[in-house]
Parts: structure tokens; C-alpha cells; sequence
């Protein structure tokens, strides 16, 4: 039991391993060089994670009874690693649901097949535009994602199985916020399970003015369309485009850990990496932060530790400022990065828009574990 002194209140934290869903970046590599993804921006080392640290993780994850779903995620392209499909092997054959992120290139009709025969729960693809619609924010590969959503549903079909489910992440911005309906009813005759809206964040100071968030365009019609019509029968996530009062973290909420390809546990994505963002146009310096090496400790150390423990406890609880609407914002060192918040807290959520659910990406959550 961790034993902390809060505001004249003893507050007592388990070190309970209770964690339940876990992403691993097993690579830093990429075949596409999107403009808006992290990794064209971020200051850090890159690499494969070796495949005997992957057997380790494996390991230490038998100590985590609630431990069910492991996907295969971060900031990489997951099947350009070497020892792809023997890590898909490992984590099925250890009775673990598992979840693929991928840009969808290499994946031929060969590992297609292999991984609906596997029993991959699900695997998300990364959709920039659907064919009558030309996005230049990114790599081009619509028409190659939707061919390979076609293959899966065939083999599935074929094979007599549910699984893996399909899920496709697309990225608001305003050249595409009118289309939005367009796109969630395009892609009901690709048999989808989960379609994940979320906003752009963005890296790059040329494409800050993107955003649809910050007033500059009405997208209230498109938004209310998207609720009053898209009944078809798949889930359909959207964020929210203002920012409200409630902030809610879905890798805390959902307890789950990500780590990156060189062992470092993160409490999320946000964290992986060290690269500077837009918040509202005000440039923010975000530092790779962790809590400890899975090459050093066990995850099950890490993550009951008391550092972490005290971190998802002040998270959850939204006991930290609240940089994005402070009127000290454009004037308060603490808001030029996320070292430390004027709360005292290290690393600092005091901005970040996934805790305001503006900004979104494929965190499992229990209402849907159907899905896997």
C-alpha cells in the first residue's frame, strides 16, 4: 500500500497489478512518411524491439490477472518489424486478445490469411480520405486500405470466422469536415466494425490553421448528421470540437500502460516521445517521459510503483491545472512544455487534448470488448 499526504488528507493507493490492456511499439519503422504523423517531427532514437525484450514483456505480463487485450500500437508501423507474425504467434498462442494499428502496405493476402487463422481480434487501419476525396495532409493509400479491408472480410467469410473485427481511424481537418457523413456511410458497405473520428493535432506549425476545433469553421450540421443518420450498424466514435469542463483519459481510465520499442513504460502515447505540438496554434514542447525499463524491472514493478500509482491517481481525479483555457496561458512558462504544471505535478496533462476528447485514437474500452 502507497501512502501519500494530499491537502491535509492521507490518501492509500493498492499496488495492485491491475492492469488491463497493454500496447507494446515494436518498432519505430515506417514505409510511409505521412505529414502529419509524430514520427516526422520527434527528436528521439528509433529502432525494432528485440525480440528477446518482446519474450520478456510476455513474461512479466503473466503477473497482470486482468491483463486480456495486447496491441500491437505506438507510433511505428507494426508489420515492417522482422519478427512480425512470430510476435503475433507468441501473444495468441499465450490466450491474449490482440489488436493490430497498421497502415494496411504489407499486408499481402498471405499474412492476411495467417492472421485471421491466428485469431487477431482486431486490427485498425489508418484511412486519410475515401476515392472521391483528395486529402493532402498525408500519404495517399485510401484505395490500398479499403482493398485489404475487403480481403480480411473475405477470408473471414471464407474461414467462418468473426474475427478479426476491422477498425478504421480517419482525421478531421478543414479539408474534409463536410464529408464526414459521406465517409461513415461509405464505409458500411465495407462491413467495418468501429469507425474512430478524431481531430488533427497538429505537428507542423505550416498546417496548425487545419484544425476544426478552435471556431474557425461551423461544423456543428456535419456533426448532427453524423448522429441523426449514421445508423449502420457499426459503432461510430466522434470527439468533441470545443473545449468542455470534463477532462477524462482513456488510457488511465482503462488502465493501460505503452511500451516503447526500447522498454520504456509510458503512461500513453502522448508520452512516448519527445516532439513539439500546436495547441490552439501555441507551440508546446512534449518530453518522452517513463516510468521505468522493462529491461531493468519487471512491468509489474513499474506499474505499481509509487510514482505511477500517484500518476494515475492525480489523472484520474483531475487534480492538475487546466492550461488550454486559462487566460495565463500565452504569458506562463510552465504551458511552453510538459516537464512540470504550476500544481507541481511531472509529467504535465495541463493541455492535452486527449483528455478532453478532441483529440482520439483506438484505446480499447469495456463497453466495447465484444470486439475482442
Amino acid at each position: 500500500m502507497h501512502e501519500f499526504h494530499f491537502d491535509n488528507t492521507k490518501v492509500l493507493i493498492p499496488k495492485k497489478p491491475d492492469l488491463r490492456y497493454l500496447y507494446l511499439e515494436i518498432t519505430t519503422g515506417c514505409n510511409l512518411k505521412c505529414k502529419m504523423c509524430f514520427k516526422q517531427y520527434w527528436e528521439d532514437d528509433e529502432g525494432d524491439m528485440d525480440y528477446s525484450l518482446f519474450l520478456k514483456i510476455l513474461k512479466d505480463a503473466e503477473e497482470f490477472p486482468d491483463l486480456h487485450l495486447i496491441v500491437f500500437g505506438g507510433i511505428g508501423e507494426p508489420t515492417v518489424h522482422p519478427n512480425f507474425m512470430e510476435m503475433v504467434k507468441e501473444v495468441k498462442k499465450r490466450g491474449y486478445a490482440l489488436g493490430i494499428t497498421t497502415n494496411g502496405v504489407f499486408l499481402t493476402e498471405k499474412k492476411i490469411k495467417k492472421l485471421v487463422e491466428l485469431g487477431t481480434d482486431i486490427i485498425y487501419f489508418s484511412l486519410d480520405s475515401i476515392p472521391t476525396q483528395r486529402i493532402d495532409l498525408g500519404h495517399q493509400t485510401s484505395a490500398l486500405v479499403l482493398d485489404r479491408i475487403k480481403k480480411i472480410v473475405e477470408v473471414k467469410k471464407e474461414l467462418k470466422t468473426e474475427f478479426p473485427h476491422i477498425g478504421v481511424e480517419f482525421v478531421i481537418t478543414k479539408e474534409n469536415y463536410k464529408s464526414i457523413f459521406k465517409v461513415a456511410k461509405f464505409l458500411k458497405e465495407y462491413n467495418v466494425d468501429i469507425l474512430l473520428f478524431s481531430n488533427l493535432l497538429p505537428l507542423d506549425e505550416k498546417v496548425k490553421d487545419m484544425i476544426v476545433y478552435d471556431g474557425s469553421v461551423d461544423i456543428e450540421d456535419y456533426v448532427e448528421e453524423i448522429h441523426r443518420k449514421a445508423y449502420f450498424n457499426y459503432v461510430i466514435k466522434v470527439p468533441e470540437f470545443k473545449v468542455k469542463t470534463e477532462r477524462h483519459c482513456d488510457f488511465i481510465e482503462e488502465k493501460v500502460a505503452v511500451v516503447r520499442w526500447d522498454g520504456e513504460v509510458s503512461p500513453c502515447y502522448r508520452f512516448l516521445h519527445t516532439y513539439t505540438e500546436y495547441i490552439f496554434g501555441r507551440p508546446k514542447r512534449v518530453e518522452a517521459f517513463s516510468f521505468g525499463n522493462v529491461k531493468e524491472k519487471s512491468l509489474k514493478e513499474i506499474w505499481t510503483s509509487r510514482e505511477y500509482s500517484w500518476f494515475r491517481f492525480i489523472v484520474k481525479n483531475s487534480l492538475y491545472p487546466s492550461c488550454t483555457d486559462c487566460s495565463l496561458v500565452d504569458y506562463c512558462d510552465f504551458a511552453k512544455d510538459t516537464r512540470f504544471d504550476c500544481w507541481g505535478n511531472s509529467p504535465s496533462c495541463a493541455d492535452c487534448l486527449w483528455a478532453r476528447r478532441i483529440i482520439m485514437c483506438p484505446v480499447p474500452e469495456e463497453r466495447y470488448e465484444r470486439f475482442w
